[in-house]
């Protein structure tokens, strides 16, 4: 028995790469303008936006006479700034699709 794939169900692979491809691209600007590297100023380093996801530094403790140094990662955080980039991705395809996009296939009207 040979079955055919329609040609719905084939069609919206293209859309889920197109939709992880602009997901990644608002993550990936949205941190590069976040990115603060203050360490040589006051020791600190910090990645992230909305929330900082990463931060590293050192600094200097006077009780115990010595330098210290942190780095902490926090994948919540993380999770939460790829959500916010896939928003803003929905957000931005939505409203720029009637001036800038075609008729897309019947089966997925906000595609």
């Amino acid at each position: 028995m040979n079955t055919m794939i329609s040609k719905n169900k084939t069609a919206i692979v293209p859309v889920i790469f197109k939709g992880l491809a602009g997901t990644i691209f608002i993550f990936a600007v949205l941190t590069a303008i976040s990115y603060q590297n203050d360490l040589p100023v006051d020791g600190k380093l910090v990645i992230g936006f909305p929330w900082e996801f990463y931060s590293e530094g050192t600094g200097y403790n006077l009780e115990r006479d010595e330098y210290a140094s942190f780095e902490n990662f926090e994948p919540l955080k993380l999770i939460g700034n790829i959500l916010v980039a896939l928003a803003i991705y929905l957000v931005l395809h939505l409203s720029l699709r009637p001036l800038f996009g075609k008729k897309s296939a019947n089966f997925c009207r906000y595609c």
